[in-house]
């Protein structure tokens, strides 16, 4: 069973590295993200989400009022507080909330979490998630059948069909079941999977930089030390979008980049 979770944070480095430190776990799947408790309660009325893991400290309405207002209701998602304050544990556990975590997150501790909500979800027996000394994301598998290589990527807008030259791709992620394609002023739905995407497109030019992100290496604009071993690539889109690269795959950026 695939637990399906919804991130709500008003930083936007905390969800990142939350984000990441979740992807260990190959039982727990990120389906959606919301910057505030509204936002959040708008995704919750669209989509069953199985846990949330929720900031209490946001601009208007605070986690502890998000978590009261889910209370009652006919489907309930557990709730884990992720915080950098230790005063709200007890009005967190008085709405029965499955646990609460401390910033900066140890790794160890959000395990204890995970297994406590595959427990409360009777998926106790879960696959363990990756070992810190273990690559976090398994090398791509190259299939000796596969198509040939793409010289444009059909892409999807307003129900038009858009066939995209390379070059425009800035980089390519996966959220919940859907794949996007984010350019310097657009983002665009592809039919195609990740693992599709990192066979077909040219290994030169499109790094897979985390097990949810495809990158064109010539639209980085910087590279970064980030957590625990990880990097941070900073594009060059409107939003100077920032991917991570999982310690596993350092070294390939560092070969296609030069690095010493």
């Amino acid at each position: 069973m695939v637990l399906k979770a919804l991130i709500v944070d008003d930083e936007y480095p905390a969800r990142m590295e939350l984000r990441f430190q979740l992807s260990r776990f190959p039982d727990v799947e990120i389906i959606g993200e919301a910057t505030n408790a509204r936002e959040a309660l708008r995704l919750i009325n669209a989509l069953d989400y199985d846990v949330i893991f929720l900031d209490v400290q946001m601009p208007g309405m605070t986690g502890i009022e998000l978590a009261k207002q889910l209370k009652g209701r006919e489907v309930m998602p557990k709730v884990v507080f992720v915080t950098a304050y230790e005063n709200y544990a007890v009005p967190a556990f008085e709405i029965r909330a499955v646990d609460y975590l401390l910033k900066p997150l140890e790794s160890d501790r959000l395990s204890e979490t995970v297994q406590r909500l595959r427990e409360s979800m009777g998926n106790a027996t879960a696959p363990a998630a990756a070992s810190a000394d273990r690559a976090d994301d398994p090398a791509p598998e190259r299939n000796p059948d596969r198509k040939p290589p793409l010289s444009f990527l059909l892409c999807e807008k307003d129900e038009k069909q858009i066939p995209l030259p390379l070059g425009e791709i800035v980089y390519i992620f996966s959220e919940g079941y859907n794949v996007f394609v984010q350019t310097h002023h657009d983002r665009l739905l592809t039919r195609y999977t990740l693992q599709e995407l990192t066979e077909r497109l040219p290994p030169e030019q499109f790094f897979r930089s985390h097990r949810s992100y495809l990158v064109n290496i010539f639209q980085v604009k910087e590279i970064s030390p980030y957590f625990n071993g990880a990097y941070l690539l900073k594009l060059k889109d409107k939003e100077h979008s920032e991917v991570i690269v999982s310690r596993s795959n350092v070294k390939r950026m560092k070969e296609l980049f030069s690095m010493g």
